[in-house]
């Protein structure tokens, strides 16, 4: 009983938390803070973090290194670790059993930005629901049925943080078959927006 408590009161806060962030995004007042960091470095500290959580959904994470041991960019590390963080919290709460998620990161050719890729086995995204992916609230059917706790909220806060630090983000997904969600970063600091937006749903 104690622990369906404790689990109930992590849910609410987590929803109130992300309304929190909704609406600070909305007004323009989320307040993003760069600083120049390794990129590389940056998502195995993240993997680390992550590493209880993994176990516990019976899933197994990979990082597909570059061949580069440092490239470095301009972040927000609080604000793109709560973007990491949603994006592979995803990955495994829709995974299958002993199943598999894979962060790659790339320099995109003849471009000033890296590509970053989260891939998972899990249950997928029906493609009439892709369009529709990121929006506020919005939970594909399938996926509230494999798990009714979420909100809906997480993909629209990745969203907005990503385009916050000037970057896109994108998905592609087979059903029953996983999932990869991709993602763009600048490595030229003027590609990041002069002063905060809120990008509206598309």
């Amino acid at each position: 009983m104690v622990d369906q408590g404790a689990a109930a009161m992590t849910k609410i806060l987590k929803t109130v938390n992300d309304l929190l962030d909704i609406s600070k995004i909305e007004e323009g007042k989320f307040g993003y803070k760069f600083e120049n960091i390794n990129i590389i470095e940056f998502i195995e500290d993240l993997l680390s973090q992550v590493n209880d959580f993994i176990k516990i959904s019976n899933v197994k994470i990979y990082f597909d290194k570059p061949a580069e041991q440092s490239i470095i960019i301009s972040i927000d590390r609080n604000k793109l670790s709560m973007a990491f963080f949603n994006l592979i919290d995803n990955a495994a709460r829709y995974n299958v059993k002993n199943g598999e998620i894979r962060i790659g990161i790339e320099k995109m050719k003849d471009e000033s930005y890296i590509l970053i890729k989260i891939k998972d086995t899990g249950v997928g995204i029906p493609k009439e629901e892709m369009p529709k992916l990121c929006g506020k609230c919005f939970r594909p059917e399938n996926a509230s049925k494999f798990f009714p706790e979420g909100t809906g909220l997480g993909l629209y806060i990745v969203k907005n943080i990503i385009k916050g630090h000037g970057g896109k983000i994108w998905a592609e997904s087979e059903l029953n078959r996983g999932s990869t969600f991709y993602f763009t970063l600048p490595t030229d600091q003027k590609l990041i927006p002069s002063r905060e937006v809120f990008y509206e749903e598309e």
